[in-house]
Formats: C-alpha cells, sequence, structure tokens
C-alpha cells in the first residue's frame, strides 16, 4: 500500500471526492513542446531510470544542501532479488511478464551482482566528476529493472542486455534539466519520507523537495495538469503536516507544489495558499487521518470475518467427518457389493425391453 496506490484505488471514490470538494483545479498555463519525445515503449523503465539519474544530477549540483536516504530503493530489491533466487532448489528461472525467458539461476545471478557493483562505482565516481557516461544510464535502466522486482516481484527479462533507444531518450531527457530550477539554497531534500505520515499509508515518498517546494516528476508527453498528479502532491504535502519531512516532525519546510514535465523541460509550481489557508488543511488532515483509520477498521472486520468463517468451515467440516458411518465388517462388504452389482444388471435389461417396445 503507498499514498498513490490508496488514491487510485476504487474504493476510496469517496477520498478522491473529498480532494476534488476541497481543492480546485488550478488554472493551467503552460504551453511548450515536446521536447524529448519517447523512442521505445519502454515508459516504465525510462521513467524510473530518469528519477535515478536526476536524483544523482541534483545531488551533484547541490552537494552543500543535499539530503538523501542512505540507500535506494532497489538495494532492497537487489537483496530480496538475490536472495529469491539463492532460496530456490530449482537450476533455471523464468523472467518476464510471460516467463518466457529461462536463465541459469547461477548465470543471472553473476550478472545483477556484476552489474549492481558496476553501478555502485559509476554512481560514485560521477558524484566526484559529474560527467554522464552512457553506461552510468546503463546503470539507471539496471536499478530501474530491480524497482520491478521490488514493486511488482516480476524479474526483468533484460537484465543482460539495453536498448540504445532508451540510452538516447534518457540523454535527451536529463539536457533538457535546467539547473536553476533545481539550485537549493538550503536544502534539497532527494526522496523524502514523512514519518507517521508516511506509516498511515504504509509508505510513501515523494521525489524531492527543493528548499520550500515539493516536485513531483511526470516523465509523459501529454502536457496537462491531470487531477491525479494535483492529489498525488497535495497528498504528500498533507502527510508532511502529519509526520514532518524524514525523521523530523517539527521540519515541515513545504510551501510550494510542483510539477516537471521532463519531456517538455517545464516546471510549474504552485503556491499552497492557492488550495486553501492554514485551518483548511488541518481539517482535511483530521478528516484524512479519520478516514483512513476508518478504512484500515473495515479491512481488519474483514480480514476478521473471513478468518472466522475459516475457522466456522473447519469446525463444520470436522463435524461432519464425525457423522460419517463406521466402515463396515467384510461380510457386510460383500454382501453390499453383490447386490450393488446385480441391481444396475436388471435395470438396464428393463430400459432396453422399453426401448425396443417403443
Amino acid at each position: 500500500m503507498s499514498l498513490t496506490s490508496i488514491l487510485s484505488d476504487q474504493k476510496n471514490q469517496e477520498l478522491r471526492d473529498k480532494f476534488k470538494t476541497e481543492f480546485l483545479t488550478p488554472s493551467f498555463n503552460l504551453n511548450a513542446e515536446l521536447k524529448a519525445p519517447p523512442l521505445t515503449n519502454n515508459y516504465g523503465i525510462v521513467g524510473t531510470a530518469f528519477d535515478y539519474l536526476l536524483r544523482f544530477y541534483l545531488q551533484y549540483h547541490n552537494k552543500d544542501t543535499c539530503i538523501q536516504r542512505d540507500f535506494w530503493v532497489a538495494d532492497d530489491s537487489f537483496e530480496q532479488l538475490c536472495l529469491h533466487l539463492n532460496s530456490t532448489t530449482k537450476q533455471e528461472v523464468s523472467t518476464g511478464f510471460r516467463r518466457d525467458k529461462v536463465f541459469k539461476i547461477q548465470d543471472i545471478l553473476a550478472i545483477i551482482t556484476n552489474q549492481y557493483e558496476d553501478t555502485k562505482i559509476n554512481y560514485n565516481n560521477f558524484i566526484e566528476n559529474g560527467v554522464i557516461t552512457d553506461e552510468l544510464i546503463c546503470n539507471t535502466i539496471f536499478l530501474a529493472k530491480l524497482d520491478g522486482f521490488y514493486r511488482a516481484r516480476l524479474i526483468d527479462e533484460n537484465f543482460d542486455n539495453y536498448n540504445h533507444e532508451d540510452i538516447k531518450d534518457i540523454k535527451s531527457l536529463i539536457s533538457l534539466v535546467d539547473n536553476k530550477n533545481f539550485q537549493a539554497k538550503e536544502k534539497c531534500y532527494l526522496n523524502p519520507t514523512f514519518g507517521a505520515g508516511s506509516s498511515l499509508v504504509r509508505g510513501a515518498d515523494a521525489d524531492l523537495i527543493i528548499d520550500n517546494t515539493l516536485i513531483d516528476i511526470k516523465v509523459t508527453k501529454n502536457l496537462k495538469l491531470d487531477i491525479n498528479y494535483i492529489n498525488q502532491v497535495l497528498g504528500y504535502y498533507i502527510l508532511s503536516l502529519i509526520g514532518g519531512v524524514n525523521s523530523n516532525p517539527n521540519d515541515r519546510p513545504i510551501e510550494n507544489i510542483g510539477i516537471y514535465f521532463a519531456r517538455h523541460g517545464e516546471l510549474l509550481t504552485i503556491p499552497i495558499v492557492e488550495f486553501g489557508d492554514t485551518q483548511k488543511f488541518e481539517n482535511f488532515k483530521e478528516w484524512f487521518i479519520s478516514y483512513l483509520s476508518s478504512q484500515r477498521g473495515k479491512l481488519l472486520d474483514m480480514m476478521r470475518l473471513k478468518e472466522e468463517t475459516q475457522k466456522e468451515d473447519k469446525k463444520t467440516k470436522s463435524n461432519l467427518q464425525k457423522k460419517t458411518p463406521t466402515k463396515k465388517t467384510s461380510t457386510e462388504s460383500k454382501k453390499t457389493k453383490t447386490v450393488t452389482k446385480s441391481k444396475p444388471a436388471i435395470t438396464k435389461k428393463e430400459d432396453n425391453s422399453e426401448k425396443e417396445s417403443k
């Protein structure tokens, strides 16, 4: 569960309606050309890889102000995938959505281990020299593939190769980044979390916060202000009101929200005050906490009901087994067998007789 999955869940229409009622979609005045059109259909991989590369880029350009966690999502994914592969008794593993590409376990372990080690080396080199190479871009694609296992338990079928068009695509995206839009004066938070707020939705991390502006990255060819984008960034802001930023409940720096349209190289920022005053957000925060708590209560009730139903089913099955007649003696069994065998023969004869008479 996460903030985005909660907002998109069909069961939470009441939550979406509340966002729509409370926070009107602001006017959208951006008008820019599509400067980096997608070159393949690997939208998810390219988008996640660019997220990683942009974080590396911002860390290099904000060395004195950068605040980030000591690990990537891909670090957890790498550990889990290695554990999964090492724990299986099989000699081979099927990969991809269709599971139609097969690797020997030892081969794929060697592939991902070598690439993981290379990624760490190239990342550290980039943080020192700021030079973006094709190899570094391949590393970010590798990290994006690892993320797929973390989020969907999917082993990517292309760990052993890279699409050159994807590399060109990511190069184009990073070339559009205007460093002035992402230069922090005081703090640059990379993948910030929201303490108790993140715990409330069972995990939530935003893309970045530059000083007092929370920014979400969208790698889409459509330049439009989708209501889901607004709900997401406002949702992160509300989580920050609940738990602060990272592990500091008193750190609540957000005063603006922003959406960066990576394929257009355009950053849209909107002051929080355009959506309402402090009291309005405080009221919404309390409603939000109450709503999620009630939903969690309903889920627990459903789980309890399911558990009780399963126990009742087992009890009923056990009682039925107790009522089952005991096994007949060998003599009784033989008699029953003889009767059962002769009866169908008689019936069959009568049926044939009736058929012929008709």
